[in-house]
């Protein structure tokens, strides 16, 4: 009877951790060209004033600045790349969960301000707009500093353990 009343349990916590929750949670993403060092140049630079651009909006409702920005951080990009060989979109991008500085930033579908530049075969860059890890951002798991950590699993600890 226990290992029913058990597995029943270990079902019900499984599910719960598995349905999606909706969040509010927004990123953004730029890709390179390819890996030289002309294209990683061109990628920062978009970078930059992409960040200098949305430092200026309201932290609390980031995903609606941009959204209602989306025109002015093209023109952005367009006037940093002075080319027209890119593609902006706010489209929902798939994230594997890391860790920094001890803490789970959970992975997940999220919904991603992308600026794909010419063919987008190189290193991309990429960080989070929410106000608990504004600021963060990373290059690609080459780089380093990052833990790949497994959501479910770090979910699952959580529960049983208290921690």
């Amino acid at each position: 009877m226990r290992k029913k009343v058990f597995l029943i349990v270990i079902v019900i916590i499984a599910i719960i951790l598995l349905i999606p929750e909706e969040n509010n949670e927004f990123r953004i993403r730029v890709i390179a060209n390819s890996d030289s060092s002309a294209d990683q140049n061109e990628k920062m630079a978009v970078v930059s004033a992409l960040q200098k651009r949305i430092a200026g909006f309201d932290q609390n409702d980031i995903a609606g600045e941009v959204i209602a920005n989306i025109d002015i951080l093209e023109a952005d990009v367009k006037r940093v790349l002075r080319h027209d060989n890119y593609l902006l979109s706010i489209k929902k991008i798939k994230y594997p969960a890391k860790t920094i500085n001890g803490r789970v930033i959970p992975g997940g579908k999220y919904r991603t301000l992308l600026v794909v530049i010419g063919k987008g075969e190189g290193k991309n860059w990429w960080s989070l707009l929410y106000p608990d890890y504004h600021g963060i951002s990373f290059e690609d798991a080459e780089s380093g500093d990052i833990e790949y950590e497994f959501y479910f699993w770090e979910k699952l600890k959580k529960l049983l353990l208290g921690g």
